[in-house]
């Protein structure tokens, strides 16, 4: 997508995230259980992210999907619905 779209739309879309609001107030205030899913080798938000981010939220459970990177629900598709199915229970 990145290629497709060329390098302006990259640069513009990096200078949004870097000027992005802090969220961890609003993490604090999710009271409901909370399943944060993510790939062991994304490269975009890295697990350690998704770790403090499952800090801020009681309760919060965090699943890393192996071999899977940005987007574990396409490359990963079995071990998503496994995690989804298992919190769900």
């Amino acid at each position: 997508m990145a290629l497709s779209l060329g390098p302006e739309v990259f640069v513009r879309q990096s200078c949004a995230l870097q000027k992005r609001r802090d969220q961890q107030s609003m993490l604090r205030n999710i009271k409901c259980p909370t399943l944060i899913l993510c790939g062991a080798q994304d490269q975009i938000a890295q697990p350690k992210r998704h770790e403090f981010m499952a800090e801020f939220i009681e309760p919060a459970e965090l699943v890393v999907i192996g071999n899977a990177g940005h987007r574990p629900t396409l490359e990963q598709p079995e071990a998503t619905i496994a995690a989804l199915r298992a919190w769900l229970d």
